[in-house]
């Protein structure tokens, strides 16, 4: 099963990257590279996909748009983040069968 992490615009994650980075790591610079590196160290060798809001294709709602935009499928997981905090839950077989 895969799990898709659907998150906010990508320039309000990178910056918000870049805050941290600037807390604990003063005078390191940081930018979309910084944020494309860590997806990509996070999710290396796992069945996990990263889509910003911006990204989704706006064919209805955000289960549709991960079904007909991303081949997501029955039982796979999506977490929305939105501000501080996120939700979790699996496509149902019903939604993905279309």
């Amino acid at each position: 099963m895969s799990t898709f992490y659907v998150l906010p615009p990508r320039e309000v994650v990178e910056h918000r990257l870049a805050t941290l980075t600037e807390g604990l790591l003063p005078g390191l610079p940081t930018g979309p590279h910084a944020w494309a590196g860590l997806v990509a160290a996070l999710t290396a060798g796992r069945d996990t996909y990263v889509v910003h809001r911006e990204e989704l294709p706006r064919l209805g709602d955000t289960l549709t748009d991960l079904i007909e935009g991303y081949g997501a499928e029955a039982g796979d997981r999506v977490v929305e983040v939105s501000g501080g905090s996120s939700r979790s839950y699996a496509i149902p077989q019903s939604r993905a069968a279309r």
